[in-house]
């Protein structure tokens, strides 16, 4: 895995030496996940790299229906999966979603 000298942008003075892959950084991903326009708690949400649709993280919808993935790479095309618990609905996939 490469090193990589990388620049905290909340810490403005702050470089740090890590070793990282080329998807991690400081960018998120965040949304919140509704059913027919209520919120949707407890849903499974997967977030894939677009390039390969390699699975990058996984988690759970928390009780306001909200979710967050961190540590992405700033701009990396991704997509968004989210699956219905109860399997009454197919899976919805936000796709073109990059990093900020």
């Amino acid at each position: 895995m490469p090193v990589k000298i990388i620049k905290n942008p909340i810490l403005k003075n702050s470089t740090a030496i890590r070793s990282i892959g080329d998807d991690q950084g400081f960018g998120q991903i965040k949304g919140t996940i509704l059913k027919k326009n209520a919120i949707f708690p407890n849903v499974e949400v997967c977030v894939f790299k677009r390039t390969n649709k390699q699975l990058l993280w996984t988690t759970t919808s928390k009780s306001d229906g909200s979710y967050a993935f961190r540590n992405i790479a700033i701009g990396l095309e991704c997509f968004i999966t989210a699956f219905d618990p109860q399997r009454n609905y197919n899976a919805v996939i936000a796709d073109g979603v990059k990093a900020k």
